[in-house]
């Protein structure tokens, strides 16, 4: 296929898209216009049934919703002809019937739709490839040669528009009259590719005249479409941008390139004033960003094209912003992006090119490895972005953009540092610096301080102080630890913690300074977030200047010096901050591996977590009862949740010390698990205690959790895993001071505490399961007690002598007549089934193993007393059950 018939090709797809599109659009709003239609026939009736005449000079309904649905052009296509005087009505009412009788006739809509509008742009096609093809048919005939051919082409193409314009001048119907436009369409297409063929067929003409006969014919398109429609507009568009891929140069030029492309979308704006083709204005941006992509990307690009490149991206956000609406764009007319709904077609486009200028500048330093002038360009339209939010405050946000956009341009250098994952004592990474650090550092630092101090500015004069808020916060945050984590080592630690609290004292002063104004949800907010972005700078020069406990002590004393803040500036976000860095402080005790190393350098040996734990706790209590007295009770109740948390570690943590020695010692024993288990228990009851005095979510919750974990620790631990007759470790103490009484029998005390108190927690169907603990403690007790009389220090499961299997039985005897008694006394029924259930036990072993293993006065010592005990146990249920009213044996 030679150069003519693939543009005859080109020209024919272009020609029947345009058309489609153009037809569908005028087809969706035709259906518009009949629902409006529709509307208005419901009303008409409805005034019909109420018998209402309309008023003479009420204007026609439909007439002002047809102007704002669809353009003039459909609008006179569909409207009834105008009657004579003669026949004009005596009112309005036969008008708006003819109105609504005229759209719903479909054969009328199928007529003017094949007529005017398909077969006028057929037509034009067919007329373009009709003289293309004549042209063509001379030449290869040899009737003309190839300049006379370019010239007939040239003065076809001519002599349709000169049609076209003047069948538009004359016609009646302009706006509805599409034969104008589909002769000039023809004509454009004849010319453009009359030239073509001159440069790339017949090679009459060098690349640079084609280049501009090209191009004015494209831009001459776009100047006849204000006269002629959108089609032609399309049409000059798309021709414009497609020149620099036809015509090609082997040394191409940025200065010749780049302000042709400015040429073109200046005109597609010229063009686009007055007018609704909002896609002109898209698609003009689109093909300048593809264009700069393309040379940027897989052009010609050199640094030294960076001023001509610069220039155009920033005339391209000029004019996009301001090519349609002027000054005006920056008026609460245009709309605001707090609502996006109220954005106009002008400020959507104004945006897009913003956006896209940007994009395209962030590529540009890139391309140049953050050469100085593609900065400087890069920061001209940072600073743009900055003065179009200072002077719209519906578009504040572009600061936050700005300074987003600078941080990440500067994050991607590539020759400030070289970076390689390293988990060493020294951190997740080690840095090499690069030779670009010390610039990198100033242009961070720079921004940083631009950042803050414009956002500070707007947040105290702005109308939406929070955009300006986000702004200063996120740049003071970012840029500083942005720059640290870069090229940490090129300054010292203190210079880096100086320059966090620095800029947090820039944060918290401007927040101070609209103290003032808190009662208002907008500033109170605002100052919220320069709260939290102070906390983040400040945590930041913690890390720098201490480590180890040190560190968690500063950051305790840090969550209470915003809560005396809260009190102090009305800040509703102060008291979450506080609560955060409590629970930093919490979750870094708990889990950070540089605290459980034994540093014996550390006060007190150790024993730091006598300051380590109880500091942050004795902090974490002052700072809830500063935010209750503030009004932050959520916060509080965290703090203080946290403080009982840290005491209740802290016991523990001092317990592991004092037996096992040191907190990272071997795992917790027998004796550790029983002073744990008792510390935990006792807390608990304190707590409930609390409750009864002091109702509160954290005495509640603490000592239900303390109590189950308790329980849970002595079933799966004290009776389990850890027992000495599974363990066969030594018991610790004496034969009567031990280990055992501190494991089972002390908890019995504590759990039957707060067995009475359980309604405090509302857990009073407990009691029942508390009470079989107890008792399942109390009976291991008396047992292993036994055991370790007999067996000493180490002791087995199974029983060493006949004596030790006697002793087991007559101790359970009198365990169960001591609980019998016990019941009977107290009219407990569920105390006399417990020691009746032992007494069942003793029968039991009594019969089933005694008879067999016990030999002599045992064996009869045991059934005798057993015998006696249970003569004696029913002589008492006659006397003091059975004897007794019924209401008195419950």
């Amino acid at each position: 296929m030679d150069g003519f018939s693939f543009l005859i090709v080109v020209a024919t797809f272009v020609i029947a898209i345009m058309a489609l599109s153009k037809n569908s659009s005028l087809q969706t709003k035709i259906a518009q216009l009949k629902v409006q239609v529709e509307k208005l026939a419901d009303e008409v009736a409805q005034f019909q049934r109420q018998g209402i005449a309309p008023v003479e000079e009420t204007p026609i309904p439909a007439a002002e919703p047809l102007a704002a649905v669809v353009p003039e052009e459909v609008v006179m296509a569909v409207e009834p002809e105008t009657p004579s005087p003669a026949e004009k009505p005596s009112s309005n009412w036969s008008q708006k019937r003819a109105a609504i009788e005229i759209p719903g006739t479909p054969k009328r809509d199928m007529e003017q739709t094949l007529a005017s509008r398909w077969f006028v742009w057929i037509g034009g096609a067919a007329i373009a490839i009709g003289g293309l093809l004549f042209v063509k048919y001379a030449y290869d005939n040899q009737l003309i040669s190839p300049a006379l051919q370019i010239i007939l082409g040239l003065l076809l193409g001519a002599a349709l528009v000169a049609a076209g314009e003047y069948v538009r001048r004359k016609s009646a119907v302009r706006k509805s009259d599409y034969v104008p436009a589909a002769l000039s369409a023809g004509g454009l297409v004849t010319a453009f590719g009359s030239i073509f063929a001159a440069y790339a067929s017949y090679e009459l003409i060098s690349p640079t005249l084609a280049f501009g006969g090209l191009a004015v014919v494209a831009i001459g398109a776009l100047a006849l479409s204000r006269l002629q429609g959108p089609l032609i507009a399309a049409l000059g568009l798309i021709g414009s941008y497609a020149i620099p891929l036809m015509v090609r140069t082997e040394h191409p030029s940025a200065w010749s390139f780049f302000p042709y492309l400015l040429i073109i979308l200046a005109a597609s704006f010229a063009t686009l004033r007055g007018r609704n083709w909002w896609w002109l204005g898209f698609a003009a941006i689109a093909g300048s960003a593809a264009w700069t992509a393309l040379w940027l990307g897989s052009g010609p690009f050199v640094p030294e094209h960076t001023l001509p490149v610069g220039l155009f991206l920033h005339a391209l956000g000029l004019i996009s912003f301001l090519g349609l609406s002027g000054w005006r764009i920056l008026a609460d007319e245009s709309g605001s992006l707090a609502a996006s709904s109220t954005i106009t077609p002008q400020l959507s486009i104004g945006l897009v090119g913003l956006g896209v200028e940007g994009l395209l500048l962030m590529g540009l330093v890139h391309q140049t490895d953050h050469a100085g002038p593609a900065l400087l360009m890069f920061f001209a339209q940072a600073a743009i972005l900055v003065a179009i939010a200072w002077r719209k405050p519906g578009l504040s946000i572009l600061a936050l953009v700005a300074a987003v956009l600078s941080f990440l341009v500067l994050m991607v250098w590539d020759e400030v540092a070289l970076h390689e994952w390293a988990m060493d004592e020294q951190g997740l990474w080690t840095s090499l610096l690069g030779a670009e650090a010390q610039r990198f550092l100033s242009y961070m630092l720079a921004a940083a301080a631009a950042f803050t101090l414009v956002g500070a500015a707007g947040t105290r004069l702005q109308a939406y102080p929070r955009n300006w808020a986000l702004t200063v916060g996120f740049s003071a945050v970012l840029f500083i630890t942005g720059a640290w984590a870069r090229v940490d080592s090129l300054v010292s630690e203190n210079s880096w913690a100086l320059l966090g609290v620095v800029f947090a004292g820039v944060l918290l002063g401007t927040a101070w300074l609209g103290r003032s104004r808190h009662d208002e949800a907008e500033t109170n907010h605002a100052s919220g977030i320069l709260s939290i972005g102070a906390a983040l700078l400040l945590l930041f020069s913690l890390f720098r200047l201490f480590d180890n406990i040190w560190l968690t002590m500063a950051i305790a004393g840090l969550a209470v010096v915003f809560a005396w803040l809260t009190g102090l500036m009305k800040v509703k976000l102060q008291g979450p901050i506080s609560a955060a860095l409590g629970s930093l402080v919490t979750i870094r005790l708990f889990i950070s591996r540089e605290l459980w190393n034994e540093d014996r350098t550390l006060p007190l040996g150790a024993h730091w977590p006598l300051y380590g734990y109880g500091v942050p706790a004795v902090i974490f209590l002052a700072a809830s009862r500063l935010l209750k007295k503030a009004g932050h009770l959520r916060s509080a109740i965290t703090l203080e949740g946290l403080s009982l948390g840290l005491l209740i570690s802290l016991v523990s943590l001092e317990l592991r010390v004092l037996i096992s020695g040191g907190i990272t010692y071997d795992e917790p024993q027998f004796l550790e698990m029983a002073a744990h288990i008792l510390t935990w228990l006792g807390a608990a009851y304190g707590l409930m205690y609390r409750q009864q005095l002091f109702s509160s979510f954290i005495a509640t919750w603490g000592a239900r959790i303390l109590i189950a974990g308790s329980c849970a620790a002595i079933v799966i631990l004290s009776l389990g895993a850890l027992n000495p007759v599974v363990t066969e470790e030594p018991v610790p103490g004496g034969v009567i001071f031990n280990a055992l009484l501190l494991a089972y029998l002390a908890p019995v005390v504590l759990l039957g505490l707060i067995t009475r108190r359980l309604e405090v927690l509302q857990w009073e169907e407990l009691r029942p399961a508390a009470g079989l603990l107890s008792l399942l403690l109390t009976f291991v007790y008396i047992t292993l007690e036994t055991k370790r009389v007999f067996q000493g220090h180490i002791m087995q499961i199974e029983s060493l002598s006949v004596a030790e299997s006697y002793a087991y039985s007559a101790v359970w005897l009198v365990f169960a007549l001591a609980l019998f008694v016990t019941g009977l006394r107290l009219a407990r029924q569920y105390i006399r089934y417990a020691g009746l259930g032992i007494m069942v036990l003793v029968v039991l072993k009594v019969f089933l193993f005694d008879m067999s293993n016990l030999e002599g006065l045992y064996r009869i010592a045991s059934f005798i007393g057993l015998g006696l005990c249970l003569v004696g146990i029913g002589w008492l249920y006659q006397r003091f059950v059975l004897g007794t009213p019924a209401r008195s044996r419950e």
